[in-house]
């Protein structure tokens, strides 16, 4: 037995002292501890033998020990607590106690753990000579793993790691020869692709195939987009690149010639000034018009085409139709070939049928070959309908429908036979894919009906009104009554005594003639225009509020109208015919006439309807006067001075320093006569009596008072002049009375006519039948004359006599 084992051998516990006991306890527990934990590395769970670790852990049997001493359900250590002992020994309180006190106490608490731990190891399963044992062999094989492992390592380190090194060099030689030949290959790839796609457009132009050589052509683009490494630098890129470009338009000019071949259109002006526009279309739905029509879209072309088509259509065919005479047509059976000749008429424009007419049979001509389907639900009808959708809708509607709303309220209740028409022609654009599903409604309009047909019917109602006054206006009429009534209006009576107070005082106050017109002329077109006024009433109080109010602004509008449109338009008449300002003075009157019960009139008419609006012409009454009185006053100042340029540029004028008158004196009157004359003809008749009559005696007045003026203010008038004035003054007496209705007009408004008489009486009369007129200064002459006229008259007329001298004392 070797020394090893001698040392492992367990001595017979009996014969072995306390502290002996103890130790060998404790190596026995420690080697059986190494050595459980050397079959717990050797075999495993499952009873396989495990590989030996190179190395013993330490702190791996430490552990181990430390767990097999816990896990022994036997022990009692953990019930040992050092610090409670020592508490139990040591009182922290007792300040007196000495070491030598205590050693005592802490020898027999050493011996009792001992005894403990005797009992502990006694009662303990373990064997640890047995574990110590399993240990040390584990140690030594341990030992030689680690030998052989160091062996392992030398071998590694001097061999294997040379041959990586070799692979490594070889590796990366490898590495780079296999980066150039990819590199190589890419390029070689690119150019053969390149050749490959140039090849395959050729074969697909072989075969007239549009959209694979576009497909083609596009992928060749494509490609050379992003090129491999080393490729881009080489020369056949470059052209590749150029090569495709150069395909593509080429290809995209062939395209555009096959378009043009199969949509050709043009505008031409013939002889007859007519522009004929010329469409001709070759598309159908064999397989070459469809190949070419996704060739197109495919190129981004196909919109670009359409949108020229569509733009010529919409400017050279859509919007004549709407404003111009067109006849659609087309001169043989081949409905492809269609013609539309546009004649420009002036001031032309078609009507509503016409336009729908033209449409549907320029439609129905070149629906069938533009509705080609190239694609899913897509035709060339369709495209060009989504472009022009929305700009046609709206242009037809402003320039076609809306004028189709009717100007009056007969007609705007039988309107839905119009719109029933515009909805069919929607449906027909729908059917034919020019329209979308959802696109804008022809009938959008609808919506604002009322405001439309105010407009519409204001529009009308001003334009004719303004065609009314651009009439002749010496065309006339007779208007009003002979004689105004005297009573008043009668009132019937009620039992309310204050509302009949107020009826008399109002029929007392209110002038009879308030509500009659005098007899007189006017011209038939104030009629009329009044006529379309009440009309335009007429229909305002059976509309809406909003067509009522447009109509009622529409109605005083036109009365502001006449104040503008007839004194501009009549102007020459109005500055040289007398018997124009006489009519157009009447129009003015009886306008005014009219406009004061006006709104009363549509008040009524309205049977009680509520506004919030003033209904009244009252403020355009004495503004339509004014208009009357301003070119009346224009003639009268116009006649004025034609007869006092009649008279100032005769002898009448200037008679000093002459003894007898000259031949114009004479005519001067005569003339004047004959225009007063001619004036009473184109007046009377035609202004009102009274009116006639103040007109005619203020120019008499005045003329009257010209002569007069003359006679009195000269200081010479020899007897031969007395005698001409005598006879050219008893000419005028003669005269003026037949210028007015009745000769006792006369005496009534003219009031120099006694002072005119007695100025001939005394150009004939002797210096006694002077004085005998005078009377002491009650005579006619003291009457009519004033002292100063009277003293200059005597002074012209005789020489200076001491009679004479007598008498101009007299006169004071």
């Amino acid at each position: 037995m070797t020394d090893t084992q001698d040392a492992t051998k367990t001595p017979d516990k009996e014969v072995l002292d306390d502290e002996a006991l103890e130790k060998l306890a404790v190596e026995e527990l420690i080697r059986e501890a190494v050595q459980g934990a050397a079959r717990a590395e050797i075999v495993g769970p499952s009873g396989w033998v495990k590989a030996p670790q190179q190395k013993t852990n330490k702190r791996f049997l430490v552990n181990t020990l430390r767990n097999a001493i816990d896990l022994n359900e036997n022990t009692k250590m953990e019930e040992c607590n050092f610090k409670s002992i020592i508490s139990s020994i040591i009182d922290v309180n007792e300040v007196d106690w000495t070491p030598n006190k205590k050693i005592p106490v802490v020898l027999k608490e050493i011996e009792k753990v001992k005894a403990e731990l005797k009992t502990f190891l006694n009662n303990n399963d373990f064997d640890i000579a047995a574990v110590l044992k399993e240990g040390n062999e584990l140690f030594t094989e341990s030992q030689i793993l680690v030998e052989q492992m160091e062996i392992c390592k030398h071998e590694i380190e001097d061999v294997t790691m040379a041959e990586i090194l070799k692979s490594i060099e070889s590796h990366d030689l490898i590495a780079k020869e296999l980066e150039s030949v990819n590199f190589a290959y890419k390029i070689v790839s690119d150019i053969i692709n390149c050749g490959k796609y140039v090849k395959e457009f050729e074969d697909r132009k072989e075969d007239q195939s549009f959209s694979r050589a576009v497909d083609t052509v596009y992928d060749l683009l494509m490609y050379v987009e992003k090129p491999s490494d080393g490729f881009d630098q080489l020369e056949i890129y470059s052209n590749a690149k150029i090569t495709g470009q150069l395909i593509l338009e080429g290809l995209v000019r062939e395209l555009t010639v096959e378009w043009d071949r199969m949509v050709d259109y043009n505008s031409i002006i013939d002889k007859n000034n007519s522009t004929v526009i010329t469409i001709t279309v070759a598309l159908n739905d064999n397989l070459s018009s469809i190949d070419i029509l996704n060739a197109l879209d495919k190129c981004k072309k196909l919109d670009e085409r359409v949108t020229d088509f569509a733009q010529f259509l919409m400017n050279e065919v859509f919007i004549p139709f709407m404003r111009e005479f067109c006849l659609t047509y087309s001169e043989s059976d081949d409905v492809s070939i269609v013609k539309v000749s546009i004649e420009h008429k002036p001031n032309y424009k078609p009507t509503f049928d016409e336009v729908i007419t033209n449409f549907r049979l320029f439609f129905h001509y070149l629906s069938e070959k533009l509705n080609v389907e190239f694609k899913r639900s897509t035709t060339i009808i369709s495209l060009i309908g989504q472009q022009l959708c929305e700009q046609f809708s709206e242009m037809i509607v402003k320039e076609v429908f809306i004028n189709t709303v009717p100007n009056n309220i007969t007609d705007l209740q039988t309107y839905n036979m119009t719109t029933s028409v515009i909805q069919e022609f929607q449906q027909f654009l729908k059917c034919l894919h020019f329209f979308p599903e959802k696109c804008p409604s022809l009938l959008s309009y609808m919506n604002d009906i009322d405001f439309l047909f105010a407009n519409k019917s204001s529009q009308y109602f001003l334009e004719t009104a303004r065609g009314i006054m651009l009439k002749d206006l010496s065309v006339s009429m007779s208007i009003g009554v002979e004689k105004i009534p005297d009573d008043g209006v009668k009132i019937k009576k009620t039992n309310n005594d204050d509302l009949m107070e107020a009826l008399c005082t109002f029929d007392k106050s209110i002038p009879h003639s308030l509500f009659y017109f005098p007899r007189c002329m006017i011209s038939k077109t104030t009629q009329e225009l009044l006529d379309l006024v009440y009309g335009l009433m007429e229909q305002a109080v059976q509309c809406t509020d909003i067509v009522c109010r447009k109509h009622y602004n529409t109605a005083r509008f036109i009365f502001e109208l006449y104040d503008a449109v007839v004194p501009y338009h009549h102007e020459n008449f109005l500055m040289t015919i007398p018997q124009y300002v006489a009519l157009f003075h009447n129009n003015c009157m009886y306008l005014a006439h009219n406009l004061q019960t006006l709104g009363d009139k549509w008040i009524n008419l309205m049977e009680g309807r509520q506004v919030d609006y003033a209904i009244s012409f009252v403020d355009l009454v004495q503004k339509m006067r004014d208009l009357g009185y301003k070119y009346l006053a224009m003639q009268m100042q116009q006649q004025r001075k034609q007869i006092l340029d009649n008279i100032r540029t005769s002898d009448i004028n200037c008679m000093v320093g002459k003894d007898a008158l000259s031949e114009n004196a004479e005519a001067a009157i005569r003339q004047c006569l004959r225009q007063l004359q001619l004036l009473k003809n184109v007046w009377i008749g035609v202004f009102p009596a009274n009116v006639f009559t103040r007109l005619m005696a203020t120019l008499v007045n005045m003329f009257m008072d010209e002569l007069i003026h003359r006679v009195c203010t000269v200081e010479d008038i020899p007897v031969e002049m007395a005698t001409q004035l005598t006879d050219m003054y008893n000419l005028v007496v003669q005269k003026i009375p037949h210028l007015f209705h009745t000769p006792s007009d006369v005496e009534a408004h003219v009031k120099p006519w006694s002072k005119f008489k007695e100025v001939i009486f005394v150009l004939g009369a002797s210096l006694r039948d002077l004085e005998s007129h005078w009377n002491d200064g009650k005579g006619p002459l003291a009457i009519l004359f004033s002292t100063e006229e009277l003293r200059s008259l005597i002074k012209a007329l005789f020489q200076n006599t001491q009679y004479r001298a007598n008498f101009l004392l007299k006169i004071k």
